[in-house]
């Protein structure tokens, strides 16, 4: 094909207009395919135009394979130099073709506009075109900030996004940054570790991630690992940088968290749609995500209060805050009463009541069922407050909501929070507070303090160590004698559990029986006594001493869990023991939580031949129908009895009771006995034994030894 001269001034008249904008001019004949190089700058292009076998369509494969136009732009530009089709257009009437693409220029991307311009005498004989090519990078810009200005509002409303550069190349980040800057705030860091830090403070000002993996300090494979445990700050995408990384390891790192990868060097504009996809599919889920709100109430949930608290807190560092957990008292009755929708009605209506008019400093959210938590600007008296404020809402809740059941908030608060501890933390201690007063039906408010944390870490502490108690040998029997009132004769010794740890050293029984108790751990630690009481008196006996009988408690879970009778009757063989050797004390409380079971125990143990004492008799549970169903021999006294003040009605009910038990051939103990006075009163009354400090406190066994030896 060769080239064909054209009318002078109808080139000139073109070339008047255009050569001071397009650098790229380009003369053709859709009729013959005939064409002349006006102008051009490519040297490539003017090369291919030099040849004699030159088509239209190799000038679009080579713009296409060269790069000047942009690969993903490839195909789009392939089309519009359909000549058949751009005839077809251009026959029809059109009067302009246009496309816009891509090329790369200096290392970067631009925007170039082709323009086919139909000549002024174009008709169905004389098809000539002009094909002209013009920079348009900043005219593009300016379309891109204007579309930008016009979504001005919706970014006012939804804040700035900020992207955060994890990467320890300096030129790496400012090469990211003049890339994202137009479109995005940008954050550089230079390791995962000083990234890791920075989002737990600021992880909801951050929109999108970009890591690379080489890093020192901490590279980016164990900042994902770190990320993903987090479960507020995993949800937040992460697009890794890579260049030569291997498919196993885009696989770990996909298994890790990370969200998309970035090959290096970089194409700005994959760049800038990797980034808008991954930013809008995460926009998707976090509004999609039913872990954010609370589906009863709309309120935040626990995680997502916890975020959105940690936040705040990051952000006013310098402010006092409170935090409230607010409980729906007996929820689970009302809604078993009532039904669940009135259960739930009375839930929103404690969420809708609460105040969270300053919403970057007031967050609100559902800690559990039935509890919620606030996180507010320091208030003086805030416990006041409070109950001011339920009162108030209960009355308002009753005239607004009436038919609905009524209900009581309780409060616990964590005032003036230590900004250095987690959140979780933080409620964690208003839950303490608060769980201490649940069942105080008075009292609707309760402030932290330490003691309620020292007495938290002390329960603690007794959980992690009563295993290795009974292994170590921590846990040691103490004996405290019994007397005969009358004579002073040594009659018996109880067995009582102390616990000597090698770090804590003597822990009271006060703390941890009735944590063993709750968990059911007691009955480990008695058959543990009993036991080690058996083994001492077969030692006792084997030193020929003189031995009284050892009264061994058993509490209520121990009934639970097994049957006493099954348990003693072997440890006893196992010692060459009697069971006239052995005492069981049982509580009153025991009986009250299962009469019938304990009755057949306590039964099944006093016909192998134990001597049974119902310990802490008159504790507030006593009931005479046990002494009807279940073998009783010596009824304790609590000492609570001895140690009241004396007066006229106190003596006339301790008189009764010893007397009851008397006509009921039932021996009398009085526990706690301290002073002479205590002793006469008791022995005036008719009472058999005492034991007490007036006697002895309670004695290690090596000790205990040489009581014996002494009151044979």
């Amino acid at each position: 094909m060769t080239s064909e001269m054209l009318n002078t001034k109808e080139i000139d008249d073109i070339l008047q207009v255009i050569r001071k904008v397009y650098h790229t001019i380009i003369y053709v004949d859709l009729g013959d395919g005939s064409y002349h190089c006006i102008q051009t700058s490519e040297q490539g292009i003017k090369a291919l135009l030099e040849k004699r076998d030159f088509d239209i369509q190799s000038l679009t494969e080579y713009l296409t394979s060269s790069g000047l136009v942009y690969a993903e732009d490839a195909r789009e530009f392939a089309e519009f130099f359909d000549l058949d089709k751009m005839r077809q257009l251009l026959d029809d009437g059109k009067e302009y073709l246009s496309i816009t693409y891509r090329r790369a220029k200096g290392g970067r991307y631009r925007w170039d506009m082709l323009e086919v311009i139909p000549s002024r005498e174009y008709n169905n004989k004389h098809r000539g075109i002009v094909i002209c090519v013009r920079d348009i990078n900043e005219e593009h810009q300016r379309e891109l900030d204007k579309e930008a200005k016009l979504s001005l509002k919706e970014k006012q409303l939804v804040g700035d996004k900020t992207i955060l550069i994890v990467d320890d190349s300096e030129l790496q980040r400012t090469t990211l940054s003049y890339f994202l800057d137009r479109y995005y705030k940008t954050m550089e860091l230079a390791n995962g570790q000083e990234a890791l830090d920075y989002l737990r403070k600021h992880s909801t000002e951050i929109s999108a991630i970009l890591l690379d993996l080489n890093m020192p300090i901490m590279d980016g494979y164990t900042f994902l690992q770190e990320f993903q445990k987090d479960e507020i700050l995993n949800m937040i995408p992460v697009l890794v940088l890579t260049s030569d990384s291997t498919p196993e390891e885009e696989a770990e790192c996909l298994k890790d968290g990370a969200t998309d990868f970035v090959a290096k060097p970089f194409n700005p504009d994959v760049l800038l749609s990797r980034i808008q996809r991954a930013i809008a599919l995460h926009e998707k889920t976090v509004m999609l995500n039913i872990l954010r709100l609370d589906n009863q109430t709309n309120c935040y949930t626990r995680d997502y209060f916890m975020h959105m608290a940690e936040h705040v807190l990051a952000k006013y560092p310098d402010e006092e805050f409170d935090l409230v957990c607010t409980h729906v008292v007996n929820l689970a009755n009302i809604n078993e009463q009532y039904g669940t929708n009135q259960g739930e009605a009375i839930l929103r209506y404690v969420a809708q009541n609460h105040d969270v008019s300053e919403f970057e400093r007031n967050i609100f959210g559902r800690l559990d069922d039935a509890t919620f938590v606030q996180l507010l600007p320091h208030t003086v008296n805030i416990h006041q407050k409070l109950v001011e404020q339920q009162v108030e809402e209960f009355h308002e809740y009753e005239q607004v909501k009436a038919g609905l059941p009524p209900f009581m908030q309780k409060f616990g608060i964590y005032e003036r929070v230590d900004h250095n501890l987690p959140v979780s933390v933080m409620c964690d201690r208003a839950v303490m507070a608060l769980d201490k007063i649940k069942n105080v039906y008075k009292q609707r408010v309760k402030v932290y303090d330490e003691s309620l944390r020292s007495r938290a870490l002390k329960s603690q502490q007794i959980l992690e160590n009563m295993e290795e108690a009974i292994t170590k040998h921590q846990f040691q029997v103490w004996y405290q004698p019994k007397h005969n009132i009358r004579t002073g004769k040594l009659v018996g010794a109880e067995a009582l559990v102390r616990w000597i740890h090698p770090k804590y050293g003597f822990m009271s029984p006060a703390d941890f029986v009735p944590i063993f108790e709750e968990n059911g751990f007691v009955s480990h630690m008695d058959y543990y006594v009993w036991e080690e009481s058996c083994a001492a008196m077969e030692r006792w006996k084997k030193q020929q001493l003189k031995t009284v009988p050892v009264s061994l408690n058993i509490s209520r879970k121990d009934f639970i869990y097994f049957h006493g009778e099954e348990l003693l009757t072997p440890l006893i063989k196992k010692y060459n023991l009697e069971p006239k050797d052995i005492h069981i004390e049982i509580t009153e409380s025991a009986y009250i939580d299962n009469p019938e079971m304990v009755i057949k125990n306590v039964n099944a143990l006093h016909k192998e031949g134990f001597v049974v004492e119902l310990d802490d008799f008159g504790t507030g549970y006593s009931s005479l129908s046990m002494f009807g169903h279940m073998d009783i021999d010596v009824v304790k006294l609590d000492m609570g009895f001895i140690r009241q003040k004396q007066n006229e009605n106190n003596d006339k009910m301790m008189q009764y009771i010893i007397d009851m038990c008397k006509n009921m051939n039932l021996r009398v103990l009085s526990e706690g006995v301290e002073t002479e006075e205590q002793r006469q009163r008791l022995m005036s009354m008719g009472c058999d034994y005492v034991q007490g400090y007036y006697y002895s406190k309670p004695l290690p066994e090596k000790e205990f030894v040489d009581y014996l030896k002494k009151h044979s």
